[in-house]
């Protein structure tokens, strides 16, 4: 008879692959960066803003590349980086090109309004440094108003930030002048305003 041999113990265990953390750090990175220029872009129109604000798409956009090409987790965080700054870069390099101008005259307007308004309401003309925008090809951008000229617009635009912001404005040299006029006037007709007060019996009556 053969001896059976023993038989040796199985000692090959199954093991679990070990999870890798995951590199979502550019991906989140694009994600955030494309995030803030669209949030912050209400909230101002200075164009030393817009550039800065410019900048941050355009690191958005390069780290949502690199998290892609790099084959990183966060994929969907990469890919709506990667959209949302493309956009942002389109649409703030329009307003750059496009918009600065009237934007810083906006910002003219609002710090001197009193002064233009005053003008305005003495000569009944554009400013000088408002005259460019009577250049014909401006024109549809006034007809699209349903107004003929810049010259149409700006004295209605006039009235209406005079109307929304009259607690900040001073009253005009006109207006101030009939203020004064109606007060002086007022005043002399309390002067000359008599009355009389009856007398004691015998006497004449008391005239003041």
């Amino acid at each position: 008879m053969y001896q059976q041999e023993p038989q040796q113990g199985n000692n090959n265990y199954y093991r679990m692959p070990e999870k890798k953390p995951k590199q979502l750090t550019l991906a989140i990175m694009s994600f955030v960066f494309s995030l803030l220029p669209v949030i912050l872009c209400c909230c101002t129109i200075y164009p030393a803003i817009t550039v800065f604000l410019l900048l941050l798409s355009i690191s958005a956009l390069i780290f949502g590349l690199i998290s892609l090409a790099s084959h990183k987790d966060g994929k969907g965080f990469a890919i709506t980086g990667v959209i949302i700054s493309v956009f942002m870069i389109l649409s703030l390099t329009f307003s750059l090109i496009f918009l600065t101008g009237p934007l810083n005259d906006m910002l003219l307007f609002s710090e001197h309004s009193q002064e233009y308004i005053d003008d305005y309401e003495e000569t009944k003309e554009v400013p000088e440094e408002f005259e460019k925008y009577n250049d014909p090809k401006y024109d549809w951008v006034w007809k699209s108003m349903g107004m003929s000229s810049f010259s149409e617009f700006y004295g209605d635009f006039i009235e209406r930030y005079k109307t929304q912001n009259s607690w900040m404005l001073t009253p005009s040299e006109s207006e101030s002048g009939s203020s004064s006029g109606t007060t002086a006037s007022s005043g002399e007709k309390k002067k000359t305003e008599t009355t009389t007060r009856p007398a004691n019996y015998g006497e004449d009556p008391i005239t003041i």
